[in-house]
């Protein structure tokens, strides 16, 4: 059986480090982007099982329009009709009821906060990838 392939979009290198090294290590494919712009061209590059998404994303550029939400609102457009990519959002937001429920509106299946706890993380990357 194929390993499923995940995409970690987080602008924090060490924590995309922590989560990449984390769903390696539990045997998933990972592709990484640090900002919006290149988590969209990974995905259509790639087409991922299931994205991890950090929903506050740096700008690199006064061009960079990217955010989190406007990514996943993105892939949903891209897979409408499809069952994949699921999202899983991490987020540091200090209101996470309302990221919660953006972000459930975007099609994610779940909202972690950070930072993420390992367990945390592999089953909702599991639990999603049903």
């Amino acid at each position: 059986m194929k390993a499923k392939r995940i995409l970690v979009v987080e602008d924090d290198k060490l924590t995309q480090k922590v989560i990449a090294d984390v769903l390696r290590s539990a045997g998933y494919e990972v592709d990484t982007a640090h900002n919006g712009a290149t988590a969209v061209k990974s995905a259509r590059e790639n087409e991922p099982d299931l994205v991890t998404l950090d929903i506050q994303l740096a700008k690199d550029s006064p061009d960079d329009s990217w955010d989190g939400f406007s990514v996943a609102g993105w892939l949903k457009r891209m897979n409408e009709g499809k069952a994949n990519p699921v999202i899983v959002v991490l987020s540091g937001n200090p209101n996470p009821a309302m990221v919660a429920k953006r972000a459930a509106s975007l099609g994610a299946h779940a909202c972690l906060k950070k930072p993420v706890e390992k367990r945390e993380l592999l089953d909702a990357v599991a639990a999603a990838l049903k």
